[in-house]
């Protein structure tokens, strides 16, 4: 499963990456199974663990290697 750190800079990259969509600028609500969820952070760009496949697109599009593998 893959994580946004601490370290990002909310640039967006990985958001646009993703053909999943499954990572979500800090704040914003995403959709799982039909139904609208609150952000996982408030703080910084995050993952849905239920929607990420681990293709790892993100990690190579990552200015500052924010994205890691748990």
């Amino acid at each position: 499963m893959m994580y946004i750190t601490e370290e990002c800079i909310d640039c967006s990259a990985c958001v646009d990456e993703c053909e999943q969509k499954a990572i979500y600028n800090a704040g914003e609500e995403y959709e799982l199974n039909g139904e609208m969820k609150g952000p996982l952070s408030e703080d910084h760009t995050f993952i849905v663990p239920e929607l990420c496949d681990d293709c790892k697109s993100c990690v190579e599009v990552c200015a500052v290697d924010a994205i890691e593998e748990k």
